[in-house]
């Protein structure tokens, strides 16, 4: 729906911030000949002017009627009100070809019914109401396990992925807990419980890592030494101190009918290392060898590389996270070579009169198995961190227990912890105690903790003195668990515990410094992996595979850049507490060479990021990422529907409608075609069937101001077929643009819609629940506030922290009038 870019011609365009602090009209405001005022608009006659003609009791065009309806009492009908409002703001309503009022009396009437239904809302909040149960999404489960005992552990592996709800996996309405999860949680409660007390494993443990098939290997891995190339670095979980078996797999690429069997060679000597912790410790050497095409197997000099041989290293490794890391030596390569690293498929070979050699081993996978030979649990900081003391006689070691156990507690239960839990917990210890000793007895109560509904949940328990449907601040311990799992997705800290039971959290500004203070903490990364990678679909980037055949260079250090390119450029929006609205119109970005080099940037070197200043406009905020401009087009061509649609989604606020079912397919082209037909073309022939054009003609526009962007994020001037690109588009005021340029002007006017859209789905993560007409008025406030720092991204999280949903819930009748029987 892309005609609801803009409600007005951007000249006279006004954010709706500047009506509602300044209290005067928008073309006023614009500087423009003034019109009706906000305040003496005749909002029935309007309405009856433009809308009810089709929004009657005879035609209810819509499933609406808008007869008798009085805008004076817009508050008593939010739902609808709201509708409208959202309607009108995106420009759907009047409809395209329609007679419209001014755009300064749409404003102005938009304006009226905001301020009524506003001034209702703040003299009685309605923050409606959150679930009073809310499972730890996997994500929130792996952090609170890091946070409450030192323990990273690949959750992944463990427990089955969430539902999603609103775009979001952290929503309660939808993280149920059943049959089958609980079995699931029971074995994740107790492989967790082993590794962070240190009890070795039974049996050896056999990890394997692939290497992506697509993954480069030219050039250095980050994290690994200079000076190599290729490779993997693995972070590993050693379970205990002992002996570790890695297992390295090589393969080569090959020509035609031969195998990497053995009779195969390298061009070149390679040498393949093995390290731990950055410091090497097995280096082999594959040497060059020649064969002869006519005899390709009577070769048996040294340099094989066999698909099935493995290079293996056996050592010590104490228990703990270490990084494995597996490459070769950086060579003198030569361009046939490095082509070869590019694209394993590609198969390079290279001829000396009758002798080929093959030039490029890559690694495969690798393999890590162990402890053997254990020698002992180690010191990791998961065991620093439960076993807070160490008991040096029995009689200690149930008073230690205690003492651990009180202090885990109250961090996994985000509260301090009752006579009742520890009591529960020193149940389960002792048992493990008489199984197997003090250690055993600590894990058992730790397992049994991380299966408590304590843990598992954050309860919101309905106060004993709530009325029926009454509004209520909630406590401060629960606040701080809000606030906790809104910026890190996972527990609150110590500190944050101690204002939350002093009960002084919900004081202004005691809450404004937890807040700066959470959001400069290294654990607000979570925002930029939870909120913006499913905001802006980033979890989507390493699944996403452009063709092959069209797109030889792109390869999986390309993908990787993407997604590293938006959280770098998120992130530091965050750090720097910079405007929101640089994801719109930012003139930097973050790239190493290799996307510096797709993007067309200059004097850009290494694998390390770096910030730099695009050269022009063409790349501005997000819309210029690869990240998103992959994710919106098909493997093998754009795709100006996707990408309307994610501008309408994400920046203009208007949903469009779900495609109608068995919606014909864009016209191939002919055979035998001497025309072939640009995606314009193929559009405006798939825009002839009535069903389709009435929401192409809203979607369309902004994908084509976006097609010199190809399907993997380079610019173009021609499309595939060579012929120049048409990125011309009308808006829905009559307002044209020719230009990608044009059109970032046009979004530029839309910066109060953007906020919104983007506060409204911050809030709906926040708050791990659907935002409902009622949340409105919140929103607008929220907006507002930001709009006097250049909507600041911290001015955007004080706005929904101390925002009435976020403090606040409403209390249920039915569990209310439970507890008044009481």
């Amino acid at each position: 729906m892309v005609n609801n870019f803009l409600l007005f011609r951007p000249a006279r365009f006004v954010p709706i911030v500047a009506v509602l602090v300044l209290g005067t009209t928008a073309a006023s405001a614009a500087g423009q000949t003034r019109t009706q005022p906000a305040q003496t608009v005749d909002a029935r006659a309007v309405m009856d002017q433009y809308c009810v003609a089709c929004h009657n009791g005879r035609t209810r065009a819509g499933g609406l009627t808008l007869e008798g309806i009085d805008p004076a009492k817009a508050a008593d009908q939010t739902e609808l009100f709201e509708k409208i409002i959202r309607k009108l703001r995106a420009g759907v309503m009047p409809p395209q070809g329609a007679r419209r009022p001014e755009p300064a009396v749409t404003e102005a009437l938009v304006n009226l019914i905001e301020r009524r239904m506003d001034r209702v809302a703040a003299a009685n909040p309605n923050p409606g109401r959150t679930e009073a149960l809310h499972r730890l999404n996997r994500t929130e489960y792996r952090n609170a396990v890091r946070d409450v005992l030192g323990l990273d552990v690949d959750i992944t592996q463990l427990l089955p992925a969430d539902d999603a709800s609103y775009g979001f996996d952290n929503i309660a309405g939808v993280l149920k807990l059943n049959q089958s999860n609980m079995e699931r949680y029971l074995t994740a409660a107790m492989r967790v419980s082993r590794a962070a007390v240190g009890t070795p494993p039974s049996s050896p443990a056999v990890s394997i890592f692939p290497v992506p098939v697509d993954q480069p290997q030219y050039d250095r891995v980050e994290g690994l030494p200079f000076g190599t190339r290729g490779g993997t670095l693995i972070t590993y979980q050693f379970p205990a101190d002992g002996e570790y078996e890695f297992t390295i797999t090589l393969n080569c690429t090959t020509e035609g009918d031969l195998e990497c069997n053995g009779s195969m060679g390298f061009a070149q000597e390679h040498e393949l290392q093995a390290l731990v912790d950055n410091a090497v410790v097995k280096t082999w050497v594959l040497k060059p060898k020649a064969i002869n095409l006519t005899f390709p197997n009577n070769d048996t000099s040294e340099g094989r590389v066999d698909k099935d041989e493995r290079w293996k290293v056996r050592l010590p490794v104490t228990a703990g996270k270490h990084t494995v890391g597996v490459t070769f030596v950086q060579g003198p390569d030569v361009e046939y070579v490095r082509a070869g690293y590019r694209k394993r498929f590609e198969r390079p070979y290279r001829y000396y009169a009758d002798t080929v050699f093959v030039s490029v081993p890559f690694l495969d996978k690798v393999q890590i198995a162990g402890p053997f030979q254990i020698a002992g649990s180690g010191d990791t900081p998961s065991r620093r961190t439960v076993f807070m003391c160490r008991p040096g006689t029995a009689a200690e070691e149930q008073p230690c227990a205690s003492k651990i156990l009180s202090k885990v507690a109250r961090r996994a239960y985000r509260r301090p912890v009752t006579p009742a839990d520890l009591a529960e917990l020193m149940t389960f210890y002792g048992a493990g105690h008489k199984e197997g000793g003090f250690e055993h007895g600590v894990e058992i109560a730790i397992r049994r903790m991380l299966m408590s509904t304590n843990f598992l949940f954050r309860r919101e328990a309905e106060p004993a003195t709530a009325k029926v449907g009454a509004s209520y601040r909630i406590p401060d311990l629960e606040l701080a668990s809000r606030l906790s799992f809104f910026l890190w997705s996972s527990v609150p800290d110590e500190a944050l515990l101690q204002d939350a039971v002093a009960g002084r959290l919900s004081r202004p500004l005691v809450l404004q410094r937890q807040v700066r203070r959470m959001i400069a903490d290294p654990k607000a990364s979570a925002l930029v992996e939870n909120f913006f990678g499913q905001w802006l679909r980033l979890r989507h980037v390493e699944s996403h595979r452009p063709s092959e055949f069209l797109f030889p260079d792109f390869d999986g250090g390309l993908r990787t850049a993407f997604r590293t390119e938006t959280e770098r450029f998120v992130d530091h929006i965050i750090r720097e507490d910079r405007s929101t609205l640089d994801l719109l119109e930012a003139d930097y970005t973050f790239v190493n060479e290799r996307l510096a080099r797709h993007y067309g940037i200059p004097n850009v070197q290494g694998v390390h990021f770096r910030k730099v200043t695009y050269p022009d406009d063409r790349r501005r905020g997000v819309l210029g990422q690869g990240s998103v401009l992959m994710l919106t087009s098909h493997a093998a061509r754009t795709s100006p529907v996707m990408r309307g649609k994610w501008v309408l989604e994400n920046i203009l606020a208007v949903a469009p409608p779900a495609p109608p079912p068995d919606v014909p397919q864009l016209p191939e082209e002919e055979a035998g075609s001497r025309k072939a037909q640009t995606m314009r073309e193929k559009m405006a022939t798939h825009r002839k069937n009535p069903v389709c054009a009435s929401c192409h003609s809203m979607i369309d526009p902004a994908g084509f101001a976006l097609e010199n962007f190809d399907p993997v994020g380079r610019w173009r001037d021609v499309d595939d077929s060579f012929k120049a690109l048409d990125t011309t588009g009308v808006l829905p005021d009559g307002t044209a643009f020719k230009t990608l340029t044009d059109f970032r002007s046009a979004l530029k006017m839309q910066r109060a819609r953007f906020m919104t859209n983007f506060t409204e789905k911050f809030l709906i993560y926040a708050l791990g629940r659907g935002t409902e007409p009622y949340d409105q008025p919140t929103i607008r406030k929220i907006v507002a506030g930001a709009a006097t720092s250049n909507y600041r991204f911290s001015s955007i999280v004080m706005g929904i922290v101390t925002s009435a949903p976020f403090q606040m819930r409403r209390a249920d009748a039915s569990v209310a009038a439970v507890t008044a029987r009481r």
